[in-house]
């Protein structure tokens, strides 16, 4: 006998499996509005929401042209009141905000110290570094003045290898010697060198060391506390030679010497915002468009005429910097910390941006 023929039902499931053969294949149901409108606002996002280098360079191009506002307004108080004068009330009203920050929630008891020596050490360097950066813009060019205070992290591996006794390494010492071959493009010692610029390079050498201190600091001290004794030390240590230099500022002037804290405040945020979002390798390039925007201003506002000589020297030290960078961010690759307590030393320690603690 044979085969009985199948069923309908046996027909429709064979048209399931053979479209061909039998009826045609179910379509699948359409996709309801609000699954499109998901779908649609999924990729916008991914269009629209930048990598995380892309938000660092962002936040770091702010840092630059703030911190290029605020050197100009040091350059334009110069004219009229002493430096010591500028930095006095500038710390004294940095402490104005630093102390209900270190007392909030906790009084007191944020107060208190077990590292008052590394915070004197951590005052004088950073002293040094911004009295000599605020006199370096008003007396040299703004764009000379800023160039040469980006020499800190090449002054960092000397630090690095006389303080901690780093390896630099051939390419490192290369590297070193290259931004110093940058510097002395900028100066110009062969037409006789300005007292300004050896300033700026001593303040950049002491904010150096100035960072040696923080790296320590860090490690047991929060940021409010850090930020409170700098600015009380400097305060103290500044208020003689502001008694003796006194001139009485002038509303419109201390209107400049609160934007001129305000600037340097965004500054220093925008620029930790962008160590925080991207890579160091990235944003720290970045920074160095206050050089240009520096000559920009000094050419607008004070009638100053750059020089190419200028550019050159900042384009060596910035491959000088990069390349330092570089080699600091191989060596941590190659030793990663090997438990929670070591990463977090690492990650507190990793070296800031040029310009950071302006």
């Amino acid at each position: 006998m044979g085969k009985p023929p199948p069923d309908a039902s046996e027909g429709s499931r064979l048209g399931l499996l053979h479209p061909a053969a039998g009826a045609p294949p179910r379509t699948p149901p359409p996709l309801a509005a609000r699954d499109v409108q998901r779908g649609v606002r999924a990729v916008g996002r991914r269009v629209r929401t930048p990598g995380p280098n892309v938000v660092g360079a962002l936040w770091m191009l702010g840092s630059a042209l703030v911190l290029t506002v605020q050197g100009s307004i040091v350059k334009h108080l110069g004219h009229d009141l002493p430096v010591v004068m500028i930095l006095f009330l500038r710390m004294a009203m940095i402490m104005s905000i630093a102390l209900p920050l270190a007392t909030w929630r906790v009084g007191f008891s944020g107060l208190r110290t077990r590292r008052l020596g590394a915070h004197v050490g951590r005052a004088v360097f950073g002293l040094g570094m911004m009295a000599s950066a605020f006199y370096a813009v008003t007396v040299l060019p703004l764009a000379d003045a800023t160039a040469l205070s980006f020499t800190r992290p090449i002054w960092s591996m000397v630090t690095s290898y006389v303080a901690f006794g780093e390896v630099i390494g051939w390419l490192g010492g290369i590297a070193t010697m290259t931004g110093f071959g940058g510097v002395l493009i900028i100066v110009q010692p062969q037409t006789g060198i300005h007292h300004g610029m050896i300033i700026a390079l001593a303040g950049a050498a002491s904010s150096s060391l100035a960072l040696v201190y923080i790296k320590s600091l860090t490690r047991t001290e929060p940021v409010a506390r850090i930020l409170l004794y700098f600015s009380a030390f400097c305060t103290a240590i500044l208020f003689v030679p502001a008694v003796l230099w006194w001139q009485t500022p002038t509303m419109e002037q201390l209107s400049w010497l609160a934007a001129m804290a305000v600037f340097g405040s965004l500054g220093q945020m925008m620029s930790s915002l962008a160590v925080k979002y991207g890579e160091m390798t990235v944003v720290t390039p970045i920074d160095f468009i206050r050089v240009p925007a520096a000559a920009f201003v000094g050419y607008m506002v004070f009638g100053e005429q750059p020089t190419w000589w200028t550019f050159l020297g900042t384009a060596i030290i910035l491959a000088a910097t990069v390349t330092i960078l570089q080699l600091r961010r191989h060596r941590t690759i190659a030793a990663p910390p090997v438990d929670a307590a070591s990463a977090t030393s690492v990650a507190k320690t990793s070296e800031p941006v040029p310009g950071a603690y302006r």
